[in-house]
């Protein structure tokens, strides 16, 4: 016994009374005679018998954790979500096991079936730049595991979901910059296929529609979503004969990827380009880029609430939550009638 824990089974065997009665009475099972509760207390004690919480938790099918799948951990946006999610579940007595794809759709895949495997009562996820994964979530999904996407989306799922209205707000950028007499505005997407890149260049294209601004295709180039990918984005926009007077990233990063481009050619932020960022950064604010900003922490915390509140009931209808943001505007968009002024 001493050299291994000791089990219910030895409890029952010791008191020559059945597993069934020692699990009641450990239980606290009001069927038992207060005696034998005494009894069997003795004896667990006596045995230092523990309970093994892990096999309770797989027979009521329940491990008080919850998944997290991200695309990266090298900006700020994704752990400040994160930081957001812990706040509400760790109060609920979860603990979340963390993975990241690093924007590869079979790395996200192993970590959706690691987390599966590891019987996360639920999952928060956000998928890769190149996620192929639908029938993956869809299995999910039917077998009954609560699921919550943040930012980045499955459209084709019934899931519930926490996003901001890209649309609108890359909209307000382009709006803002055809405000400040900007008209040759060039928009460096994302990955063609992710609900943000979609969602971003609609806003674009809406607004020189609204402002009769003939769109030129010329000035869009799908790029990515990484810094170093704005290297491509800027090498193709100054080799074009009529160069944009500004340019809307899809997203941060690659904002500041163009202007540090730019900056080495020469090129004068805003005075001679303004650039304009999507998810404000940090090192964004530094460099006075004109960005939206997202409630990150926010994000977090709903998307866990949501969670939870599936984990609790799973038929309840899958929900979206659309948070608001805000544009700030910096010197990187400098109207033009104030730059002719410096």
């Amino acid at each position: 016994m001493s050299s291994s824990r000791a089990t219910i089974k030895d409890i029952a065997r010791a008191l020559n009374i059945s597993v069934a009665t020692v699990s009641r009475a450990l239980n606290g099972s009001h069927e038992i005679h207060s005696l034998t509760k005494e009894k069997v207390l003795e004896k667990a004690k006596e045995l230092r018998y523990k309970p093994n919480i892990q096999a309770r938790n797989l027979l009521k099918r329940r491990s008080n954790m919850i998944g997290v799948v991200v695309p990266e951990f090298i900006t700020f946006f994704f752990p400040e979500i994160i930081i957001g999610i812990q706040e509400v579940v760790n109060k609920m007595g979860y603990q979340v096991l963390i993975s990241q794809s690093n924007e590869s759709s079979s790395l996200e895949s192993r970590n959706v079936k690691m987390l599966e495997e590891s019987m996360v009562e639920g999952m928060i996820v956000s998928v890769a730049k190149n996620s192929r994964n639908i029938e993956q979530y869809q299995r999910l999904i039917d077998e009954r595991m609560p699921i919550v996407f943040v930012n980045r989306v499955i459209s084709e799922l019934n899931a519930s979901q926490v996003v901001i209205d890209d649309m609108k707000w890359a909209f307000k950028v382009t709006e803002h910059l055809i405000k400040c007499g900007y008209r040759r505005i060039a928009h460096l997407a994302g990955n063609e296929h992710l609900s943000v890149t979609k969602e971003r260049m609609q806003g674009y294209q809406n607004a020189l529609l609204a402002y009769d601004i003939p769109l030129n295709e010329n000035l869009v180039m799908y790029v990515g979503v990484q810094q170093e990918r704005a290297k491509i984005g800027v090498d193709y926009l100054m080799s074009l004969k009529e160069k944009p007077d500004a340019i809307f990233a899809i997203n941060d990063p690659v904002a500041v990827g163009c202007i540090l481009e730019l900056k080495k050619r020469g090129i004068r932020i805003p005075e001679d380009i303004a650039v304009a960022g999507f998810s404000e950064s940090p090192i964004g604010r530094m460099m006075e880029l004109t960005s939206v900003f997202q409630p990150t922490f926010e994000i977090g915390r709903k998307a866990a609430g949501l969670l939870l509140k599936q984990i609790k009931d799973f038929d309840a209808p899958a929900e979206t939550i659309i948070l608001d943001a805000k544009l700030n505007i910096r010197n990187s968009t400098l109207p033009l009638s104030k730059k002719m002024k410096r």
